[in-house]
């Protein structure tokens, strides 16, 4: 039956062949979002020499310190066209960004484990309020975190509990950390593990992430990771804010 379902998949491409998500033109297999012209031309931010952490990179610290985490890995900068399809995703419900996006993550997650890189324990995410879940009907940073879990093997825990907030939009770093101070609170009672990984789709000033650190540091984890699709550099942090 799986061997059935690819031949129709690969049959209906054929007659009916995808639009790439960015240039509009033809892709060429099935199951692609993307042709590869601008698979080719696909911008992303370069951390091989970084030992794959973004916080070794001046312009991303500057922007964060003082951080609560150990370790930072993004696919790119919040920058055309990933500032796109996360927006489409997020606030328009385009799926269709929605599984681009989670495939670039999956890729990511597998040359990082073929370098050699440090697995985490378990991985967990950066949660939403039930009105904000309600609105939008998913969780993006639930499911990029459960792409980390299903391609590392590793334990997906919904560990934290959101009230509902303003929006983050436009705000600044003390206006947020203002906003977020007693939004989450820890939803676990058992022990964590000691080496966590923690996901969202866009770090702007870090607010959110520091205050979910700061809860898990309460807890005895010894190391954070932190994953994203996207970091917003420190001088365009204030007009790229994005909501959870």
């Amino acid at each position: 039956m799986a061997a059935l379902n690819l031949w129709l998949h690969q049959l209906l491409h054929l007659l009916l062949p995808n639009s790439c998500l960015w240039c509009q033109l033809p892709v060429h297999q099935a199951k692609q979002q993307l042709c590869d012209y601008c698979i080719a031309a696909l911008p992303g931010l370069s951390l091989a020499n970084h030992q794959h952490n973004a916080l070794l990179l001046p312009v991303v610290w500057r922007g964060l310190a003082p951080v609560k985490f150990d370790f930072l890995h993004s696919l790119s900068w919040y920058q055309l066209p990933w500032s796109y399809w996360i927006r489409q995703w997020k606030f328009q419900q385009d799926f269709a960004c929605g599984e681009l996006l989670c495939q670039q993550l999956a890729q990511a997650c597998q040359r990082y484990a073929s370098s050699g890189g440090t697995k985490p324990d378990a991985v967990c995410f950066v949660p939403i309020s039930r009105e904000r879940r309600k609105e939008r009907g998913f969780n993006q940073a639930q499911q990029l975190a459960a792409v980390i879990a299903d391609s590392w093997q590793i334990p997906l825990l919904d560990i934290f509990h959101s009230k509902s907030t303003q929006h983050q939009v436009g705000l600044t770093r003390q206006q947020r950390r203002a906003n977020l101070r007693r939004q989450f609170r820890l939803q676990h009672r058992n022990k964590l593990p000691e080496h966590l990984l923690l996901v969202d789709d866009v770090i702007t000033t870090g607010a959110t992430i520091d205050q979910l650190c700061r809860l898990l540091r309460r807890q005895q984890v010894l190391r954070i990771d932190v994953w994203t699709l996207a970091i917003t550099p420190a001088d365009m942090a204030a007009h790229h804010a994005l909501p959870n």
